[in-house]
C-alpha cells in the first residue's frame, strides 16, 4: 500500500464542495440544537432529570455501550470472509469513528476508510463492498421494524414474526442478487460476505439486538423524564433517531430535531408536550454522546499510533 492511495482517497472525500456542504450542515444543525435546548429549558420540567435515580442513568449509558459493542462486532463479523481483522481493533476504530462524527466535518467514514486502506491493506473497492453490505443490513433491519410497526401497532409475537419474515426475505434476495456472474466478477468480495452464513445472518441478528439497545435507550430516557409512551411509539422514535444520525452532513441537531418532531406527532397529549419531547430528544442523544466522545478521545491516540506505525512499516517494506 503506497502512501499516495490514502492521501488521494482523503482528498477525493474532502473536496472543497463537500467541505462547504458539511460546514453549512453543521451550522444548521447547531442552530437546530440550540433552538431545541432553549425550548426545553424554558418550558420543560428539569426536576425530573435532576431526580433521576443512578440506576436509570447507568442504564442510559449502558445501552450505548452495548449498542457500540454490537456495531463494532457487526463490522468484524461481516468482513471475516475477506480479511481477518482483530475484533478489539474494530471496536476501538468504531468508537473513534463515532466520536469523529461530532466534528464540524463528519470524519468517521473517512477515518475508517483510511485506516483499512493503510493498516489492513484492503482496497477501496473492497471497503466499498464491505460498507455496502453493512448499510444493507442496517436499512433492512430498520425498515423491517418500521413496516412491522405500521402493520401491527403492538410489539408482540406477531410483530416479531413480521420482522423475522422480512429479514429472511431480504437476506435471500441479497444472496440471489450477489450470485449474478457480474457481481461475482466485479463485486470485490461482496458475494463472499453475503454468501457466508455467519457473516450475513450473524450480522442481521446482531443488528436486531442493536436496534433493541437503541430502543431500550429511548425507553430509559422516557422513564427518566417520566414520559409514558407505548412500546411501538418508543420503537419508532428509536428508528427515527438511528436514521437521523446517519444524515451525511452535521451530526448535531438534526437527530434531536427529527426525534422531537416525530415524538410530538405521536404524543399530542398535553399542552407541554413540545417541551417534554424536546427533553426526550436531548436526553436520549446525550446518553450516546456522553459515552462516545470520552471513549473516542481516549482511543484516538491508539488510532494515531497505529496509523503512523503502519505508514512507517509500509515505507520500510517499499524501500
Amino acid at each position: 500500500m503506497s502512501d499516495r492511495e490514502p492521501n488521494t482517497t482523503a482528498a477525493s472525500l474532502l473536496t472543497p464542495r463537500k467541505l462547504v456542504i458539511q460546514l453549512v450542515g453543521f451550522v444548521v444543525g447547531v442552530g437546530l440544537l440550540v433552538w431545541i435546548i432553549v425550548k426545553a429549558i424554558g418550558e420543560g420540567h428539569w426536576d425530573r432529570l435532576a431526580g433521576a435515580g443512578p440506576w436509570l442513568i447507568a442504564a442510559l449509558l449502558g445501552c450505548t455501550l452495548i449498542s457500540t459493542f454490537l456495531n463494532g462486532t457487526i463490522f468484524w463479523i461481516t468482513v471475516g470472509p475477506l480479511r481477518r481483522i482483530r475484533l478489539w481493533d474494530l471496536q476501538r476504530l468504531n468508537v473513534v469513528a463515532n466520536m469523529l462524527n461530532y466534528a464540524p466535518v463528519r470524519l468517521g467514514v473517512i477515518a475508517r476508510v483510511l485506516y483499512h486502506l493503510r493498516v489492513d491493506g484492503l482496497s477501496l473497492l473492497q471497503i466499498g463492498a464491505w460498507f455496502g453490505l453493512i448499510a444493507y443490513i442496517l436499512v433492512l433491519g430498520v425498515a423491517s421494524c418500521v413496516i412491522a410497526t405500521f402493520l401491527r401497532d403492538r410489539v408482540d409475537w406477531i410483530w416479531a414474526g413480521l420482522v423475522a419474515g422480512q429479514l429472511l426475505l431480504g437476506g435471500i434476495m441479497l444472496r440471489v442478487v450477489v450470485s449474478h456472474p457480474l457481481i461475482i466478477r466485479h463485486g470485490r468480495g461482496i458475494d463472499q460476505m453475503a454468501n457466508d452464513s455467519w457473516s450475513l445472518w450473524g450480522g442481521l441478528g446482531l443488528r436486531v439486538v442493536d436496534l433493541s439497545a437503541f430502543t431500550a435507550r429511548m425507553a430509559v430516557a422516557a422513564a427518566i423524564l417520566d414520559i409514558h409512551l407505548p412500546t411501538s411509539h418508543v420503537l419508532v422514535l428509536a428508528m427515527v433517531a438511528l436514521a437521523a444520525s446517519l444524515i451525511p452532513f452535521g451530526r448535531l441537531g438534526f437527530r434531536e430535531f427529527c426525534v422531537a418532531a416525530a415524538a410530538q406527532r405521536l404524543s399530542m397529549l398535553t399542552s407541554d408536550v413540545e417541551a417534554n419531547m424536546n427533553q426526550l430528544a436531548l436526553v436520549e442523544s446525550a446518553g450516546e454522546a456522553l459515552v462516545l466522545i470520552p471513549l473516542g478521545a481516549i482511543f484516538l491516540l491508539w488510532f494515531r499510533n497505529r496509523y503512523r506505525h503502519s505508514a512507517t512499516a509500509n515505507s520500510t517494506n517499499a524501500g
